[in-house]
């Protein structure tokens, strides 16, 4: 079957998890994405978990994550040869991704405006940790930097518990965030590019595409910035620990709070003053959490879940990644993927959080080995002859 984006040629220049994330989204629908890598290869190489605990660099879980559906060649091209290699690459491509710190392809004669009069109908997408202007722009990040200085780490939800309490985090949620916001970018210019003719750069930050999710809408109207730990305005809402683990329940409306009565068989505390609404039961939540927790401590969420169910009270369990992986529901359809590497053997990973009716998403090879397809394209699509493919290896090149 056709695949929505198998007229898409993509250039994928960064490490690490933003720009092989967004260039996996290319891939993964059908564009051929094309990864330089260092001599050395990607950093994320190095990252582990490994496979059976055994680090190597054909090994890491989050590389073969990342990189299935590419073709990796090395290349270095802060060498002059380099250099001339990287402007033949880019000739004949829709989109190059790129995570240098700004400033960096310019020092190498790769600005935009030089890439562009190679291939104006070029989309060049940068994503750093703050962008390419401003004065952070040359700052170095992380994962960890952005998610706090985009704000998300003074909101990470901690229950109910004391404005002391530590800023939490979810794992690579920056990285992952970026490349998304990149991978979206990146198709509107292309749209553009293809109705115009007309390439243009595309500058993502990190750190903005954290605050986008932010819940700015506060501010304007109360000067306030929502906190991690805030007084429940109404209740009951929020985790309540059972006798396997967690469920979050939304039970503020009176005939959901109703049936969460009758589900705990109808307690006589539940008759309080103090309990007769939304607003007063989360004024006295406090003295109304430990009460369900008598309940809800004495069952297991498959239980609470049933009987949720049947009284339509908005009550989920709160799953670990185990548990999401053997859910019948991602198991009906279809979302887990898996699929063959010459080192690591057959290998599980999450599909796409969408379905195509006619250009369906897919796995059609793993993750390269580092240079895995230098021959094939130095050769096969740039014609250098394998002696010169001999010389740019021994070189350093390559």
């Amino acid at each position: 079957m056709a695949l929505a984006l198998d007229d898409v040629r993509v250039l994928e220049f960064g490490q690490g998890i933003s720009v092989p994330y967004c260039g996996k989204l290319f891939a993964d629908l059908g564009a051929e994405v094309t990864k330089i890598e260092p001599v050395t290869g990607d950093s994320c190489r190095r990252r582990g978990p490994f496979l059976d605990d055994v680090p190597g660099r054909e090994r890491s879980g989050l590389f073969l994550y990342l990189n299935a559906n590419k073709r990796s060649i090395t290349l270095d091209p802060e060498k002059p040869t380099g250099r001339e290699i990287f402007l033949k690459l880019i000739k004949d491509v829709d989109i190059l991704l790129e995570d240098t710190v700004p400033g960096t392809f310019s020092t190498l004669g790769l600005a935009y405006d030089t890439l562009r009069e190679i291939n104006p109908a070029l989309v060049m997408t940068s994503v750093t940790p703050f962008g390419q202007t401003g004065p952070y722009k040359d700052y170095k990040g992380a994962d960890l930097i952005a998610w706090n200085i985009g704000g998300l780490g003074y909101i990470t939800p901690v229950g109910t518990g004391t404005p002391e309490k530590e800023p939490l985090r979810m794992m690579q949620m920056a990285s992952f965030l970026a490349g998304s916001n990149a991978a979206s970018a990146a198709m509107v210019a292309l749209h553009f590019q293809r109705t115009t003719g007309e390439g243009q750069q595309v500058d993502v930050s990190q750190m903005e595409a954290i605050f986008d999710c932010l819940g700015y809408y506060y501010w304007p109207y109360e000067k306030r910035s929502p906190t991690r730990v805030t007084r429940l305005a109404t209740a009951p809402i929020g985790f309540l620990s059972c006798k396997d683990g967690w469920v979050f329940i939304v039970a503020i409306e009176d005939h959901h709070w109703q049936g969460v009565l009758e589900m705990m068989d109808n307690p006589e505390w539940g008759k309080d003053e103090r309990f007769k609404d939304r607003f007063t039961r989360a004024n006295n939540w406090g003295i109304l959490e430990p009460l369900m927790l008598r309940w809800f401590q004495q069952h297991d969420r498959a239980e609470i879940i049933q009987i949720a169910k049947e009284r339509k009270i908005p009550l989920g369990s709160v799953n670990d990644i185990g548990e999401i992986c053997a859910a019948d529901q991602l198991k009906s359809r279809n979302y887990f993927q898996s699929w063959e590497h010459p080192v690591c053997g057959k290998l599980t990973y999450p599909g796409a959080p969408y379905k195509f009716a006619v250009t369906p998403w897919s796995v059609r090879r793993p993750a390269p080995l580092l240079g895995q397809h230098n021959e094939e394209i130095y050769c096969g699509t740039l014609g250098y002859r394998r002696e010169e493919l001999v010389a740019l290896y021994e070189t350093g090149i390559i």
